[in-house]
């Protein structure tokens, strides 16, 4: 009773306040939307915003594994010489990355010159030059502009040449239908803008009936250069799907036994086309001293040929047709 009379004797400011007081605590538990008395709209719209959650991006799957390089494509340094000249003659373990860091110079992560002085068509196998530094890649590069490089490539062929010697003198341009691809053109193309002149020197080195292995030498570097003359003699390369060496066979002819045996040799055992770079020969960059180098082809290759000629309806084996050459191409 005395709590009773002492609420009921209090001015009516004091129960304007405690229901102010009453209205804000139901805001604060359940909102603004709660309803309030008119005077509290001042309240409501000087108080700050609720913050809304911030959205999460979902969680990225974690990056692949890098894929493991097969044995193929591994790169081996086959001989190394600083400035001064010193070489280290025995095989170094592949670099990580490749050779394609070797020797390049880097502004700010961006590479400005690579190492590498010229490069080898995609599948195939052999040696290449790699600078260390601006001035063996400044010399280099113009001992290739210039064609004082000497470059000698083996590749398994279908058909054999005839005659088993020559030259092929015929322009390179891209194809017209086909941008992946390049294709023989006139001279007055040529002279017209379109493509550049090529020569190649090829000669035959050991024989099947419809098979061959042959040596191509390089007086212009064009790109597939050996493929495309090749192609253009009637020689597609073996494993080369790009100029009609696969997965048919083009020569000879097309029983049921036989394409079956190529499809089997293409999807196993030879899995590109089949060149070599066997050999590369320049100058000392510093010393003038002519350097000559040399690989056998990857194994491969050699499996290739010698499943061929196990096959009686291949033809005999002519063995290597020049002195040495087994040597110096198949190691």
């Amino acid at each position: 009773q005395a709590l009773a009379s002492t609420s009921a004797s209090e001015p009516p400011r004091w129960h304007f306040l405690r229901r102010w007081q009453r209205t804000t605590a139901k805001m604060r538990r359940f909102g603004a939307s709660s309803r309030a008395p008119s005077r509290t709209l001042v309240t409501r719209s000087l108080s700050a915003p609720r913050r809304r959650p911030l959205l999460r991006a979902p969680a990225l799957p974690p990056p692949p594994l890098p894929r493991p390089r097969p044995p193929e494509a591994e790169e081996e340094l086959k001989e190394e010489d600083d400035d001064e000249g010193h070489r280290g003659a025995a095989p170094a373990p592949p670099r990580r990355g490749g050779l394609s860091g070797v020797g390049s110079v880097v502004d700010h992560g961006r590479v400005v010159r690579p190492g590498i002085v010229h490069r080898l068509d995609r599948g195939t196998s052999g040696l290449l030059v790699v600078a260390k530094d601006d001035h063996a890649h400044q010399h280099l590069m113009r001992q290739f502009a210039e064609r004082r490089t000497r470059r000698r490539y083996v590749a398994l062929v279908h058909g054999c040449p005839d005659p088993p010697e020559g030259t092929v003198r015929a322009g390179i341009a891209r194809d017209r239908l086909d941008r992946t691809r390049m294709a023989v053109v006139s001279d007055a193309e040529v002279d017209g803008g379109r493509g550049k002149h090529a020569i190649t020197y090829y000669k035959l080195l050991r024989r099947l009936a419809h098979a061959s292995v042959v040596e191509f030498v390089l007086e212009t570097g064009r790109t597939h250069q050996v493929r495309v003359h090749a192609a253009h003699l009637g020689l597609p390369l073996l494993g080369d799907a790009t100029y009609g060496g696969a997965p048919l066979p083009a020569a000879g002819p097309r029983s049921a036994a036989r394409v079956e045996r190529f499809r089997t040799l293409f999807s196993r055992t030879l899995l590109r086309p089949a060149l070599h770079a066997r050999s590369l020969g320049f100058a000392h960059p510093y010393t003038g001293r002519p350097l000559d180098f040399s690989c056998r082809p990857h194994s491969d290759m050699i499996a290739a040929w010698a499943e061929l000629a196990a096959c009686a309806d291949e033809g005999e084996d002519s063995g290597w047709l020049c002195e040495g050459c087994g040597e110096d191409c198949w190691g």
